[in-house]
């Protein structure tokens, strides 16, 4: 998928470099091609446009193949916005419970970036293009194990991010960005404790300005992608005549 993505891309940089050569020769058309979110406008100027025109409208009706599926159905418009959002809680809830289904060990908090999250999903009709939107990087689900001290100063993290999508814990942050407080399955965080995170393979290299996570042992990188766990959730979801659906509830709060 994403190299078909990439080709069409190409494609039309190549020819819009052709066609600004002959500009002040010829003047022709534009082509307008659209498939699902990609628009690619390119000036036929230069010999050979037809075939590249075939090339994309091929392509634009394979792409359009794939994204058109429907999964299942949105409740609510899930959308991202911070501290905490139905799009971050839904991702974060969703990677909780595929990452547990996935681990013969116990997971205690799932956590991706808001950053990631490409898209919004209205409410209605969830397509494979709608998931795809959201989840474009071909992210894979990864485990590692945070001692308290280091959990402690990732939640820092994410309050000096504004916050970010997670499962399992709770914080209070100001509008500052600073921790006031973080909890674990309703517990406080026990310096001397270790817990299990499940996240994905970027964030684990310690990107994104969540540099603790680097810090983790136990490190495990995953074949799954995030994507695809996504997908899979909400087919069985449906599957089981459940709507996706996803609100805020106090995950993060920021002290007034």
């Amino acid at each position: 998928m994403k190299h078909k993505y990439l080709a069409i891309i190409a494609l039309a940089a190549l020819f819009t470099g052709c066609g600004k050569k002959e500009q002040a020769a010829k003047e022709k058309p534009e082509i307008k091609i659209e498939a699902g979110n990609i628009k690619v406008v390119a000036t036929d100027r230069n010999d050979g446009a037809d075939e590249i025109r075939a090339i994309l409208e091929r392509d634009k009706a394979k792409i359009d193949s794939i994204k058109s599926p429907v999964l299942g159905e949105a409740t609510v418009a899930l959308e991202k916005y911070i501290p905490e959002s139905p799009l971050m809680n839904f991702a974060a809830d969703a990677l909780m419970e595929m990452a547990q289904r996935n681990s013969a060990q116990k997971v205690d908090i799932a956590l991706t970036n808001k950053g990631g999250l490409r898209s919004n999903i209205t409410a209605g009709t969830i397509t494979f293009g709608d998931v795809y939107n959201v989840f474009t990087f071909d992210n894979r689900l990864a485990f590692l194990i945070l001692n308290g001290e280091q959990l402690l100063q990732l939640c820092g993290e994410i309050a000096a991010a504004g916050g970010e999508a997670i499962s399992g814990m709770r914080l209070v942050i100001t509008q500052e960005g600073k921790l006031v407080d973080a909890t674990v399955a309703g517990k406080p965080i026990d310096p001397q404790g270790t817990y299990r995170i499940a996240t994905l393979d970027y964030l684990a290299q310690g990107n994104d300005n969540l540099t603790t996570l680097a810090q983790g042992s136990g490190l495990e990188v995953t074949k799954h992608l995030l994507r695809d766990l996504m997908v899979e959730f909400i087919k069985e979801h449906t599957a089981k005549g459940k709507k996706i659906s996803a609100e805020c509830d106090g995950r993060i709060t920021i002290k007034e």
